[in-house]
């Protein structure tokens, strides 16, 4: 049994600005598993971690 819940509104907002950008740059909109291929790279999740950090203050830092 699968178990769906509500995507909140500005995280659905962000993956479409993603799906948008992508797509106006290589000219073919992303699939949603290139999107959470992309997403739950090592490298992207530290950015985020990292942008996260920094939006709250530097708590948590290290």
């Amino acid at each position: 049994m699968t178990c769906q819940s509500e995507t909140d509104p500005v995280l659905v907002d962000a993956l479409k600005t993603i799906s948008d950008f992508i797509q106006q740059v290589t000219g073919v909109a992303p699939t949603p598993a290139e999107m959470a291929d992309a997403l739950t790279r090592y490298f992207v999740l530290n950015e985020i971690k990292e942008h996260i950090v920094m939006l709250r203050g530097g708590e948590g830092d290290g």
